[in-house]
């Protein structure tokens, strides 16, 4: 598990509505405002953050200012949280981003990684 370094606080911080860095809800990375966000592309000349790894129950949210989308892909996620999921394609020629958003669909009542398990059993 990632504990410190630059892929972890890239993996774990989380957007805030309040300006600058503060401690994040998870207990590992930042939580970062919009301030950060808008210093980070200029400085990296870049127009857009994207990013995922955060429950959203409309499969995605976009704050920052419009700067900032996180996209979460996994509808009802762990079969509880009754959330929608979403991905984005970037349409051409000017790569405006469009969100989809879909539902989660009824799957086999199978224990967790069980189609894993047969196979890994095949190496042992």
């Amino acid at each position: 598990m990632c504990i410190s370094g630059l892929m972890c606080e890239l993996l774990w911080s989380d957007p805030q509505p309040q300006p600058g860095r503060g401690p994040s809800k998870r207990g590992v990375g930042l939580s970062f405002g919009a301030d950060v966000t808008k210093r980070f592309l200029k400085e990296n000349s870049l127009d857009l953050v994207v990013r995922s790894h955060e429950v959203k129950d409309e499969g995605y949210e976009i704050e920052h200012d419009g700067k900032l989308i996180t996209v979460f892909s996994a509808p009802n996620y762990c079969d509880q949280m009754g959330n929608k999921g979403a991905f984005i394609r970037f349409e051409a020629p000017e790569l405006k981003p469009n969100i989809v958003t879909f539902s989660a669909v009824p799957h086999p009542d199978v224990k967790p990684m069980a189609y894993a398990n047969n196979f890994l059993r095949m190496f042992s």
